[in-house]
């Protein structure tokens, strides 16, 4: 599964709420698709949290 925004500008505009975990990874990454899990798929589609990263 894949996750993708239209423009990596968008993703950092101040005055917005914040955005979730995967919005930065996608943002620090530089890359407008970030590929994930179904589970993670399905719990973003859902406005779940998703698991924190591993480094």
């Amino acid at each position: 599964m894949a996750r993708t925004t239209s423009k990596l500008a968008d993703l950092n505009q101040p005055g917005r709420r914040e955005k979730p975990a995967w919005v930065h990874l996608m943002a620090k990454r530089k890359r407008k698709t970030l590929v994930i899990c179904r589970r993670c798929h399905e719990d973003i589609h859902a406005g779940r949290p998703t698991a924190v990263p591993r480094k």
